[in-house]
C-alpha cells in the first residue's frame, strides 16, 4: 500500500519552491500548531493548502517528525532530479550568428522514433505531415507505443479552419476539449507540445504543419530529464480525469 505521507511529500515537493518546502518541514517539526501558525501568516494560497493537507495527515495519526522528514527527503530528490535536467532551444527559420539546435521537424521525428512506451502530442493547427505521420506509424508498429493526440476541432472552435482528421487510421487515444467545457466561446485549444515517455518534452510555438515545422520562424524548448515532462503529461491526464478533456 502506498504511504500517504510519501505521496503527499512527493507531490508538494514537485509543486512548490524548495524554500517553501523547507518552511513547511520546519512547521511540521512542531506538529499541527506550527502548521496552523504558518497557515495564518502565509500570503500563499498554495502554502495554506499544503498546511491543511499536512495537518490532516498528522491528525490521522502520522507522526509530525515523519511528515517533516518526508518533505525534506522529497525536496532533496526533486532537487537532484532537476539538476539532471537539460534544456535546449529548437528553432525553425533562418540561421543566425548564434549556434542553435536542429530544425523543429528533425527534432520532432527523432523524438517520436526514440519513444518506447508512450507519446503525447498536443497541437492546435494540425496536418498529416508526412514525416511525422511515418514516424508515428513506425513507432506504434515496431515498439507498441501508446499515442495520445489532443487536437483542436472545428466543431469545438468555429474559428478553427481544419476539417480533415489528422493521421487517419493511426491507432491512438484521441482527445478533445469540448466547447461545453470552455469558459468562453472564444477560447482555443492552443497548446503545442510533444512528450515522450514522460521523460522528454518539446514545448514551443510550432503547430504540426509543414510550414510550422520547416519554414516558419518558430521556437521551442526541448526539456530532457527532470520533473517537467512528467508534470506536463500528468496535467493532461488530470484534465481528462476531471472531464475537461474527452475521448473523441
Amino acid at each position: 500500500m502506498t504511504d500517504p505521507v510519501a505521496v503527499a511529500a512527493a507531490t508538494l515537493a514537485g509543486r512548490l519552491p524548495a524554500g517553501e518546502i523547507g518552511v513547511l518541514a520546519a512547521a511540521c517539526a512542531v506538529s499541527s500548531d506550527g502548521l496552523l501558525r504558518l497557515k495564518m501568516r502565509s500570503p500563499s494560497g498554495a502554502v495554506r493548502g499544503a498546511c491543511d493537507e499536512l495537518s490532516a495527515l498528522i491528525a490521522a495519526g502520522h507522526q509530525a517528525t515523519k511528515v517533516s522528514g518526508a518533505l525534506l527527503g522529497a525536496q532533496a530528490a526533486v532537487a537532484n532530479e532537476r539538476d539532471r535536467q537539460q534544456v535546449d532551444a529548437v528553432w525553425t527559420g533562418p540561421s543566425s550568428s548564434v549556434r542553435t539546435s536542429r530544425l523543429t521537424s528533425a527534432v520532432v521525428v527523432d523524438l517520436i522514433a526514440a519513444a518506447r512506451t508512450e507519446i503525447l502530442l498536443v497541437s492546435y493547427a494540425t496536418q498529416t505531415e508526412p514525416h511525422v505521420d511515418d514516424a508515428l506509424r513506425v513507432t506504434v508498429a515496431e515498439q507498441g507505443v501508446d499515442v495520445t493526440l489532443l487536437l483542436e476541432r472545428s466543431v469545438d472552435n468555429p474559428r478553427y479552419t481544419g476539417r480533415a482528421e489528422p493521421f487517419p487510421g493511426l491507432p491512438a487515444l484521441r482527445l478533445s476539449w469540448p466547447a461545453s467545457r470552455r469558459e468562453s466561446s472564444s477560447a482555443s485549444m492552443h497548446a503545442k507540445l510533444l512528450v515522450i515517455d514522460r521523460a522528454i518534452a518539446l514545448v514551443g510555438s510550432a503547430n504540426v504543419t509543414g510550414h510550422a515545422l520547416a519554414h516558419n520562424l518558430e521556437c521551442g524548448l526541448l526539456v530532457t530529464g527532470g520533473p517537467v515532462p512528467r508534470m506536463l503529461h500528468d496535467h493532461v491526464d488530470s484534465l481528462r480525469e476531471r472531464g475537461h478533456l474527452v475521448r473523441v
